[in-house]
């Protein structure tokens, strides 16, 4: 072979080797479904195209089976159009999945922020949102409030039924957070029993509403440890305050976060 040939070899190789690895990552990133099967379907035809391409570059035919040379590249027009319908169902499955997650991410998506015990985003995420947030209202002369709550006695509750109960309760309290706000409103975990709400363009009035929704929604929570059917019933302190564009988010999160231990500390 010349050098011409060896370097075509080596692209077909690697193009072959990629759509393999693409094969993988498909099938270990999804759930069964149609959606999945067509992706798999199309890149394993062009999979095989390529493969029959590369294995072309080794092999030389007779003059009467050269028509074999002839069909190595059928098979990938055929994958690549189940892909692309597989790629438009995957859209429209996308499509929901970003309603259902509107509440938890907002305008921006970044795995490595999601607290994996609560299904929401961290704190560092919120930090983010409320820096645009800032220099959104800060231009547009507008307003946002916050929520800030924790879970009353939770230290007690994980001492006495262990860190996996705790987990369970702090991923029930988080969609209970979640179904009682609306579509653009954030919520995050803030800290080990503590969540953060962001409300944006909303009066203390609207805030102080939401947060009873949310502190009634936890107060008949039934969480159940184990197997038992006797139900804890867990409370939350919870406060709610609104903000301009004149206050850095770090200066924020303080004060709110000293309003909290302060209203907590007045219940006591």
């Amino acid at each position: 072979m010349s050098y011409a040939d060896w370097y075509d070899v080596a692209g077909e190789a690697g193009i072959t080797l990629m759509t393999l690895i693409w094969i993988f990552f498909t099938l270990a990133s999804r759930p069964s479904g149609k959606v999945t099967n067509m992706l798999f379907g199309g890149l394993l035809l062009t999979h095989v195209s390529m493969l029959l391409d590369l294995i072309d570059e080794f092999l030389t035919y007779p003059a009467s089976s050269a028509w074999l040379t002839t069909i190595e590249s059928i098979p990938a027009p055929f994958g690549m159009v189940i892909m692309s319908v597989g790629l438009y169902w995957w859209h429209q499955e996308q499509h929901v999945i970003n309603q259902q997650l509107r509440k938890t991410e907002r305008y921006y998506r970044e795995h490595s922020y999601v607290d994996f015990v609560s299904g929401l985003y961290s704190a560092e995420y919120m930090k983010m949102q409320l820096q645009h947030e800032l220099n959104y209202i800060t231009g547009n002369q507008g307003t946002f409030s916050l929520l800030m709550l924790d879970i009353c006695q939770f230290s007690k509750f994980n001492h006495r039924f262990g860190a996996v109960q705790g987990d369970n309760l702090l991923r029930e309290i988080a969609q209970l957070v979640q179904m009682n706000i609306r579509n653009g409103d954030l919520a995050c975990r803030f800290a080990s029993d503590r969540f953060i709400v962001l409300l944006p363009q909303t009066q203390l009035q609207g805030a102080n509403t939401i947060a009873n929704h949310i502190q009634t929604a936890i107060a008949h929570l039934a969480h159940k440890s184990g197997e038992t059917t006797k139900a804890i019933y867990p409370s939350i302190a919870i406060c709610a305050k609104q903000y301009g564009g004149l206050h850095s988010y770090q200066d924020i999160l303080a004060d709110l976060s000293l309003s909290l231990t302060q209203q907590k500390r007045n219940a006591a």
